[in-house]
């Protein structure tokens, strides 16, 4: 079991240390990640994925914060502006009902606890 864990955390430190240099060889980008074309994707996947990258730097400034409670709000701010902006764009470009209707919910919740966030933030600094 020891050696499981040992070969699991092994892994996950590789692919932990592997995303963090391909993040910074593309500037912190999703969009270059190998094997992602951009003129292959469809509107939802190009929207998605720009909301991706904007919520991927936004997150990486607010962690920066030298407060560590408040560089995980912000981290966390920024990563329900991201569900927020990703829930647009499906309900931008896709038309099955179910997931009209869930990237609603998946908003609203998003935009209540941005916030919610965003006030405990004001009142931390």
């Amino acid at each position: 079991m020891t050696s499981v864990r040992t070969v699991l955390m092994a892994a996950l430190i590789f692919a932990s240390g592997t995303a963090a240099s391909s993040a910074q060889d593309h500037g912190g980008s999703m969009s270059g990640m190998k094997g992602m074309d951009m003129k292959d994707m469809g509107p939802l996947q190009k929207d998605s994925m720009a909301a991706m990258d904007k919520m991927n730097q936004a997150m990486m400034q607010g962690m920066m914060d030298p407060d560590p409670s408040v560089g995980w709000m912000k981290g966390m701010a920024a990563h329900h502006q991201g569900a927020i902006d990703m829930s647009d764009a499906a309900l931008k470009h896709a038309k099955d009902a179910d997931v009209q209707k869930e990237a609603r919910k998946t908003k609203e919740e998003n935009e209540k606890s941005l916030k919610e966030l965003q006030a405990k933030i004001r009142k931390e600094k």
